[in-house]
């Protein structure tokens, strides 16, 4: 019996020498050489992020996926790598160039500095110290958690807050010349699909379906998949957020589209706009071949779930694998004067070209305009010329302004001042003309009160 006990002693510690071994060898396996990888702190649990407004500081932010949270590790030689963003193509430095501890790290033009050079070396546990060819090791402040809070290099301890997890995501893209005339993301004899062209009035449809973004008509709120049917449900106006980000406002009911949640499987709404909110805010990023990605702003993909081909189908978003079902196809709606709700109104007198026009600078003139209607809680005006363009944000469609001009506002820069003359809530310019906005104006209506009201005011230039 003993015998058999030291036996089988020997064969459990066996087994877990082997299953130890296993694991480790497992584990190192989530560096594999130069590739793509998304870089998590293991103390914070977060990853390193490429702030997308200034597309330099490198800081912590909650998993999302996107290019600005992908890293290629390139070869640098004598086992060092340059670490590139694939948001912007540069490579993880020093700022200021100065190896000291506490300085932030930031992305930079490649170069030879051996600030830009870095070394991994794994715990044998498959996490990883990242460190500078100085001996500086990039690490995360202690004890900040926060979403936003910068990466910097300190004295290397191997602490949490020095030890990264990488997971790889695919290959280094192969950098090709295109041949002469063919578009960059296209290889020869690919038809070029209709792209995005920046601020502007589209159709979206979805690679995987061949299916239009529309808005369900039975709730005014739920993003599906339909057929094309070229209806204002099936038209979004991208409408710039600043930072390079957009809302994308629904034609047929003004509202804005806005994620429900940060986690993969959230839902995309139509909900009233409020502006400066990060929910609402979208960029567009080539994916080639004339395809996008719609990214929102806490790094999730616009994604179309498990590639459905009914329609119907409501739209999520997921974390960034640039599979079809996240690729869409930009066609853009030449405008007339629509109003939120479906009706349009012909501009009076001479025609008034599209916002997105060429604009060109007119003499100056002075005039008004005066609009009348009704208002609950949030409309917004747009003045161009001899017309006024009504969007619902929030509340209740009426459609019922009136507007007279005693000149047409001239294509020129301008300063507008608001005469209120029967008004419960505000009126606001939110956006003044300038040449970059095809020489629009845009008037914010408001009224915070639970009943609709009469208002009566004068724009004068």
């Amino acid at each position: 019996m003993k015998r058999l006990a030291k036996e089988f002693l020997k064969l459990v510690a066996t087994i877990g020498i082997v299953a130890v071994v296993t694991v480790s060898a497992l584990a190192q396996q989530s560096f594999t050489g130069q590739g793509r990888y998304r870089v998590e702190i293991v103390a914070t649990g977060k990853a390193l992020d490429l702030r997308m407004e200034d597309k330099k500081t490198v800081q912590q932010w909650a998993v999302g996926g996107a290019r600005n949270q992908q890293w290629d590790f390139v070869d640098a030689g004598n086992g060092f790598y340059y670490i590139t963003s694939v948001e912007n193509g540069r490579v993880l430095d020093v700022d200021g160039g100065r190896a000291r501890d506490g300085v932030a790290i930031i992305t930079a033009t490649r170069g030879s500095s051996d600030n830009q050079k870095w070394k991994l070396a794994d715990n044998g546990r498959g996490e990883f110290t990242i460190i500078s060819k100085t001996g500086k090791s990039l690490e995360a402040p202690a004890g900040k958690r926060d979403d936003g809070v910068k990466l910097q290099i300190g004295e290397p301890h191997a602490l949490e807050n020095q030890r990264f997890r990488l997971i790889r995501v695919g290959d280094v893209e192969a950098k090709v010349r295109p041949r002469e005339g063919a578009p960059v993301g296209t290889t020869p004899g690919t038809m070029i699909a209709h792209a995005f062209a920046g601020k502007g009035r589209y159709q979206i449809q979805n690679v995987a379906s061949s299916h239009f973004l529309d808005l369900r008509r039975d709730d005014n709120t739920t993003l599906q998949q339909w057929s094309g049917s070229g209806g204002l449900n099936q038209q979004w106006d991208f409408e710039d957020a600043g930072n390079g980000y957009f809302y994308i406002r629904s034609v047929e009911s003004g509202r804005v589209l806005e994620v429900a949640g940060s986690r993969d499987g959230s839902a995309v709404l139509a909900k009233g706009q409020q502006v400066g909110r990060d929910v609402q805010k979208f960029r567009v990023v080539d994916a080639g071949s004339g395809q996008s990605l719609i990214v929102a702003r806490n790094g999730k993909v616009l994604d179309l779930t498990n590639s459905a081909r009914n329609e119907g189908q409501s739209l999520q978003i997921w974390g960034e694998h640039r599979r079809d079902n996240q690729r869409f196809v930009f066609k853009l709606v030449e405008t007339t004067v629509q109003l939120s709700g479906g009706r349009t109104r012909e501009a009076r007198g001479a025609g008034a070209p599209s916002r997105d026009a060429a604009p060109v600078e007119q003499p100056y003139v002075p005039g008004k305009m005066t609009w009348r209607g009704r208002v609950d809680t949030e409309v917004l005006l747009e003045v161009r010329g001899n017309t006024v363009t009504e969007k619902l944000v929030a509340g209740k469609s009426f459609n019922n302004g009136q507007f007279t001009f005693s000149t047409p506002m001239p294509a020129r820069e301008l300063t507008l001042r608001i005469e209120n003359k029967k008004v419960r809530g505000t009126v606001e310019v939110v956006e003044r003309p300038t040449a970059a906005n095809g020489y629009t104006a845009v008037i914010r209506v408001r009224d915070s009160q639970r009943s609709a009201a009469d208002y009566e005011f004068v724009v004068s230039w």
